[in-house]
């Protein structure tokens, strides 16, 4: 489906979406939909809790297929392609970035801590997750699911590598609480213990000659849009309020709220989606072994 440059394009459901809408005009960032103001700059925006609590679809599964992003990543896979020196790109646009993304090394920090980076760091965009991992020796550095992406900021160096207003949502304001994170990509993203960033840079010219800089600029973008579709398919699975709970916006969800997760079973048993979201947690914290993530994956899975 062809539309104007510059222009929104019309979805099936009706809903109408820019994906310049998800970044912050001010720094580039994206940040969750559900937020108030960009976490990177403070830069105050359009929160969709409200819309997703009236109409749930807001029509962002649908942007990756926008016309104006496939021209985006077709021309930085094909870019990339030939500077690695591959036969030739996947039809597949997704495939092509998640490849590209994989085949590049980055310096990598996780939490703050520059002294428990890596310098040779692999970025594993998955179905669901996102997977950063080192090769040398093998080991996962962290994993987290797509729809947790709070923030994602391209070239942060070059500005205050301090920079984070925090999150706002309604009455919520938290403010910065991080430590300073350099690096040319940020993504933090919502974990069990509150905000995580994780830094991607190329200290040392590890990409260079095969990367440029603006491989950061369109892997943020992509990534931004892609969160933004699985928040959407979150928030319509189990509710707004119950995203933006796990997401750390909200205390607890309201008693008697809206929304498919108020369905949980009332013995206090969690959801089949719960279940597998709390076992990924503990997989990537190291608290369960392969064995033992299989056989309870499966018998989660028998539930349905």
């Amino acid at each position: 489906m062809s539309a104007p440059a510059g222009h929104l394009v019309a979805y099936p459901l009706g809903m109408q979406r820019d994906p310049d809408e998800l970044f912050c005009p001010t720094c580039t960032s994206y940040a969750h939909p559900f937020l108030d103001a960009c976490p990177v700059c403070g830069m105050a925006r359009t929160s969709l809790y409200e819309a997703a609590t009236a109409a749930p679809s807001q029509g962002l599964a649908s942007l990756p297929s926008n016309p104006r992003v496939a021209q985006d990543v077709s021309e930085v896979v094909l870019r990339y392609f030939i500077k690695l020196n591959s036969a030739s790109p996947t039809a597949n646009l997704r495939e092509g970035l998640v490849s590209v993304a994989d085949a590049l090394s980055y310096r990598v920090s996780v939490g703050g801590d520059p002294g428990a980076g890596a310098n040779h760091g692999h970025v594993e965009i998955g179905v669901a997750n996102v997977v950063i991992r080192e090769r040398n020796p093998a080991r996962e550095r962290v994993r987290f699911p797509l729809e947790a992406i709070l923030a994602i900021s391209p070239a942060v160096k070059g500005r205050r590598t301090d920079t984070w207003a925090g999150l706002v949502f309604g009455e919520l304001r938290t403010a910065a609480a991080l430590p300073p994170l350099d690096g040319d990509l940020i993504i933090a993203h919502a974990a069990p213990g509150g905000v995580v960033r994780v830094a991607l840079a190329n200290r040392s010219g590890l990409l260079a000659p095969r990367a440029r800089p603006d491989h950061y600029a369109l892997l943020a973008r992509w990534l931004g849009i892609v969160a933004a579709g699985m928040a959407e398919q979150r928030w319509m699975d189990v509710g707004p309020d119950r995203h933006a709970h796990e997401l750390g916006l909200m205390a607890a969800p309201p008693e008697g709220g809206t929304g498919p997760g108020d369905d949980a079973p009332a013995t206090g048993q969690p959801t089949v989606v719960e279940a597998m979201r709390l076992l990924e947690e503990l997989r990537s914290a190291g608290l369960v072994s392969d064995d033992e993530y299989a056989a309870k994956r499966r018998e989660i899975l028998d539930r349905i």
